[in-house]
C-alpha cells in the first residue's frame, strides 16, 4: 500500500533552459503587446463595419425617399369630373371596384353585400363603388351614408329587402 501512494514526479524541463534564456519581463510585455494589437484590430474592424452599415442604410433611405417623391408627383385623372389630381394632394378617395377608375367625387360608398366584403386583421373591409356602377334607383345608393349595394350583390338573396327599396 505504501508503494501506491507515492507520487511520481514527471521530469519536464522548461523550454527556456533548452533554448536561449530570455528575461521574463520581455515575454510578458510581448504577450501584452500582441493582445493590445489584436484588440485594436478588432475594434477597428468593428468601427469599419458600423461605418459601412451606416452608409448602406443612408443610401437605402435616400433611394426610398426618391421613389416616394417620384410616386407622389404622379398625376391621375378623376374618373367622374376629369380633374387632374396629384397623389400628393390626397384628394383621390377611392378606386372603383367595377370600372377601376380613381375618384375624388361621385362616390357611392362601400358595398354592404356579402360578395364584396372580406375580413382583414379582424376588421371588415368592403369594396368601394362609384355612382355610375351601382343602381341609382335604390334608396341605399342615393343616401349619403357611405354605404351602397353593387349590381352583383343586388341580385343576391342574402340581402334584406329594405336595402332594395326604390
Amino acid at each position: 500500500m505504501f508503494c501506491c501512494s507515492k507520487k511520481k514526479e514527471n521530469k519536464i524541463y522548461p523550454l527556456e533552459d533548452i533554448f536561449e534564456p530570455r528575461s521574463k519581463s520581455i515575454l510578458k510585455n510581448n504577450k501584452k503587446q500582441k493582445k493590445k494589437n489584436k484588440q485594436k484590430k478588432t475594434i477597428k474592424e468593428k468601427k469599419d463595419k458600423i461605418y459601412e452599415n451606416r452608409k448602406l442604410i443612408e443610401e437605402n433611405n435616400r433611394k426610398k425617399q426618391e421613389f416616394t417623391e417620384l410616386f407622389l408627383s404622379e398625376i391621375i385623372e378623376c374618373g367622374a369630373c376629369h380633374d387632374k389630381v396629384s397623389l400628393r394632394s390626397g384628394r383621390l378617395k377611392i378606386n372603383c371596384a367595377s370600372c377601376n377608375k380613381f375618384l375624388c367625387c361621385h362616390i357611392a360608398g362601400a358595398c354592404i353585400g356579402p360578395n364584396c366584403s372580406a375580413m382583414v386583421d379582424g376588421e371588415k373591409h368592403s369594396l368601394k363603388y362609384c355612382m355610375s356602377c351601382v343602381n341609382p334607383y335604390l334608396k341605399i345608393n342615393i343616401m349619403d351614408n357611405g354605404q351602397c349595394l353593387c349590381k352583383s350583390c343586388e341580385k343576391s338573396s342574402d340581402i334584406p329587402n329594405y336595402y332594395k327599396e326604390i
